[in-house]
């Protein structure tokens, strides 16, 4: 089967509709382990913010906080293709 032959748009494609084959990742994510990642990153974060504020080291603070909150963002996106992934914004997430 062939882009061309898709029973909808590729915008417009869910799993029902749609083989997984033809999505942004040609695999459907792990809904378990990118929700562990996701609550573990979340929780780091709260903890390099309060640790942070406490012993007042700003600088590895402020690098720490971006980046967690960056790997946040990537598990958020991975776990939203878990249900559609066919989106765009998920996966440039």
């Amino acid at each position: 089967m062939s882009k061309l032959d898709l029973p909808v748009p590729i915008e417009q494609c869910t799993l029902a509709l749609c083989p997984v084959e033809y999505a942004r990742i040609p695999y459907v994510p792990n809904l378990p382990g990118n929700v562990l990642y996701l609550s573990i990153f979340a929780i780091s974060l709260l903890a390099n913010l309060v640790l942070g504020i406490r012993h007042r080291t700003w600088g590895y603070m402020v690098s720490m906080v971006c980046g967690c909150l960056l790997e946040v963002m990537g598990y958020l996106g991975r776990v939203q293709m878990h249900y559609n992934p066919f989106l765009e914004d998920p996966f440039l997430m």
